[in-house]
């Protein structure tokens, strides 16, 4: 069983070059709750000049890849907005780090998912976030279902999903094509499209007889 000795810990920090913000003014704290705590700080991850708002971070995802490869098991942050401002990226990164293994301590929120009480807290978050993405979802299918049912009624062709890329004027190229013997493959490749999308414009073509 580890001793608090031997739980490996890392810090994240996030510092805006506009605002001239040094990073060791977040790093000075934690290193103090990582020393105070007996934790192993064995790496600092900290990004310069990337808002927050944005998933993909060259230190964060070193450090998620280095949680994901199990070399250590506490996070700490000086603030939550230092990790992520948009909610969703932010309960989704938790879940993500908690399912490797890894508990975030955030100082200013005084938010420890290393203790019973903030991991009765995570789960709570966890369902808050599954909640708004069956609420999402929701709305979803039933905006697509009103639209379906307008398409019907004024007799348009509208349809859920991706708008075809299979023109009639590509269609017969797909036919010229295949007529030479090109495999669908090649046609794909040729005229720059899936496979498919080569698929259905021969399929389209066998139902009306070859005729475009």
């Amino acid at each position: 069983m580890d001793t608090p000795k031997s739980i490996k810990a890392v810090a994240y920090a996030r510092v805006s070059t506009l605002l001239n913000q040094d990073p060791e003014n977040q790093l000075v704290s934690i290193r103090q709750l990582g020393q105070a705590r007996g934790y192993d700080l064995i790496e600092e991850y900290v990004d310069r000049g990337v808002s927050g708002s944005k998933d993909r971070r060259a230190a964060l995802d070193e450090m998620v890849k280095a949680a994901r490869a199990g070399k250590f098991k506490i996070l700490i942050i000086y603030s939550i907005d230092r990790l992520a401002r948009d909610t969703r990226h932010l309960l989704n990164l938790i879940n993500d780090l908690s399912h490797f293994g890894v508990s975030l301590i955030s100082l200013r929120e005084a938010l420890d998912f290393s203790t019973p009480l903030g991991q009765a807290t995570l789960t709570i978050l966890g369902a808050v976030a599954q909640l708004e993405k069956e609420l999402i979802r929701e709305r979803i299918r039933t905006a697509l279902a009103a639209k379906k049912i307008i398409a019907q009624q004024n007799k348009t062709n509208w349809r859920c999903g991706r708008p075809t890329v299979v023109t009639d004027q590509i269609e017969k190229r797909v036919h010229e094509l295949r007529a030479k013997g090109h495999s669908i493959r090649a046609i794909a490749r040729i005229l720059q499209i899936s496979k498919s999308s080569v698929e259905r414009a021969l399929k389209s073509l066998s139902q009306n007889g070859g005729e475009i």
